[in-house]
């Protein structure tokens, strides 16, 4: 596992969570949209798209990128966030072009068609 890489022009984070880390995981949303002005999703108490566990997006640029990445690092605790790039392939989005602070979580990767 290797720590992300600005390869790039646009990305995603999914900051992992569950019912007992809510509390707190709505504050870094809220923090990260009000410190970093970052365009933040849907606080998702379901699970949605591949994703196993609680989350929210994060929406980021390669110009953003190194902001982003060390404050989510530094913030995170012990919740995973899923860092990966937006291209035109969902797929390759979410195996090949991924990045993790903390612990992977298994993704549902059945909704994305292979290349």
């Amino acid at each position: 596992m290797s720590y992300p890489v600005n390869l790039h022009q646009n990305y995603h984070a999914h900051f992992y969570f569950g019912p007992e880390t809510s509390d707190y995981a709505a504050q870094v949303r809220e923090d990260i949209h009000q410190k970093l002005g970052l365009f933040v999703g849907r606080f998702n108490q379901r699970l949605v798209g591949p994703h196993t566990q609680w989350s929210f997006e994060i929406d980021f640029n390669h110009a953003q990128f190194d902001d982003a990445i060390a404050w989510l690092d530094n913030i995170r605790q012990q919740h995973s966030v899923l860092v990966h790039a937006v291209t035109d392939n969902d797929y390759l989005d979410h195996t090949e072009y991924v990045y993790w602070l903390g612990e992977p979580i298994q993704l549902d990767l059945s909704l994305f068609s292979a290349p």
